[in-house]
């Protein structure tokens, strides 16, 4: 091989194997967030709602800003950290996973919950008790963060029983804000 096809064959390998890098650098990821999720236009700094102290009189402790729990696939299950809860039906995960809630930004209202990017067979709720917020309102939205887009995104949510649910596809950060459902 001369020295003019050695060069040549190794800048075609070079070409080749970065045009591989670089469609290998897509949105897709078998665990990231369904495409199919219905987004409103991104809110980029929205003002959570903020929760209370661990201290601040009511009857359901705060455990910590973490927790995790192995839930079983079969049965289902509930993790809560004293502000949040997630609760699995049964047949929501395909294999018994670890599941960790965490509060990355105590006191507002945000939520990360992992592992980061599973999806369900079933949706899961994430609940989270109005009796650990500060703010004074009726009704909360949930919001979505939205990697690919760098803001949050309204999911709605609803209010049941002095707590703020939404019904979850997939795992990532989710946020509340004051802000009323509805019109």
């Amino acid at each position: 091989m001369t020295g003019r096809t050695k060069a040549r064959s190794i800048l075609t390998t070079i070409t080749f194997l970065s045009v591989l890098a670089v469609m290998g650098c897509g949105n897709y990821s078998p665990v990231s967030p369904s495409q199919e999720i219905a987004t409103s236009p991104g809110i980029e700094t929205p003002e959570f709602a903020q929760l209370l102290s661990a201290s601040a009189g009511t009857d359901r402790p705060f455990v910590s800003s973490m927790v995790s729990r192995i839930v079983s696939a079969a049965e289902g299950g509930t993790v809560t950290n004293g502000y949040y809860t997630v609760h699995f039906p049964p047949g929501a995960l395909m294999e018994d996973t670890e599941i960790t809630i965490e509060m990355p930004s105590f006191p507002s209202a945000v939520v990360r919950l992992g592992p980061h990017g599973i999806q369900f067979e079933k949706d899961v709720t994430l609940s989270l008790d109005t009796a650990r917020i500060s703010d004074d309102a009726e009704a909360y939205r949930v919001l979505w963060y939205n990697e690919s887009t760098g803001c949050w995104n309204d999911i709605g949510g609803y209010m049941d029983d002095g707590y703020v649910k939404a019904d979850l596809q997939h795992f990532s950060d989710y946020g509340s804000d004051p802000k009323k459902i509805g019109p």
